[in-house]
């Protein structure tokens, strides 16, 4: 296997072990932290959502609570993943990019033509606050749970995406590139 090939692996197994390690956090302190359960199911009944005549036993509002609170954490959980993919994605770009042999006007155009996999994480954001709005008419805690956390973490990933990765590498680049021309020109 060469070089390219495990770092690809490497990273892919590291993106796959996050991603469970979330899964398995929220699913532990969703069934054994109140506190965390309440988050996505919300802490009274209403949010849950009442009959028309407001006859509904307290163990049925409570049951469309826990259910509600489950959907809204797995909406939660699938909007992260697909974050976490999105990164993981945009790094396999820019490590192919700064790994290839080509020459370096190539790579700065390739750098180029890959902005769209440091936006793509915002875009999933987006995407969790549209969720959320879905969510909303069953209960509103979680949706502004999923709405800010999804946008948040868009920011956040777009963010490292660009500052640690595209911005090092097109400084490298233009550098090289400034010195090749000059090396041209005094010839």
């Amino acid at each position: 296997m060469d070089q390219k090939s495990k770092k690809f692996f490497i990273s892919l197994t590291i993106a796959v072990l996050a991603g469970m390690i979330l899964v398995t956090t929220v699913l532990y302190l969703f069934g054994s932290n109140t506190e965390f359960r309440e988050l996505f199911s919300g802490s009274s009944a209403a949010s849950a959502g009442g009959d028309v005549l407001g006859v509904e036993s307290e163990e049925v509002l409570a049951q469309k609570a826990e259910f509600t609170g489950k959907v809204s954490m797995w909406i939660f959980i699938f909007i992260t993943l697909l974050q976490f993919a999105a990164f993981w994605v945009g790094y396999v770009v820019v490590s192919s990019i700064r790994d290839s042999a080509d020459p370096v006007k190539l790579k700065l155009r390739n750098l180029d033509n890959a902005e769209v996999f440091f936006d793509v994480p915002l875009y999933f954001g987006l995407f969790g606050t549209v969720s959320a709005f879905l969510v909303m008419t069953f209960s509103p805690q979680s949706s502004r749970l999923i709405a800010y956390s999804s946008t948040l973490i868009g920011i956040i990933f777009s963010l490292v995406l660009r500052l640690t990765m595209q911005y090092p590498l097109r400084r490298i680049l233009v550098r090289a590139d400034a010195l090749e021309e000059a090396g041209e020109n005094k010839r």
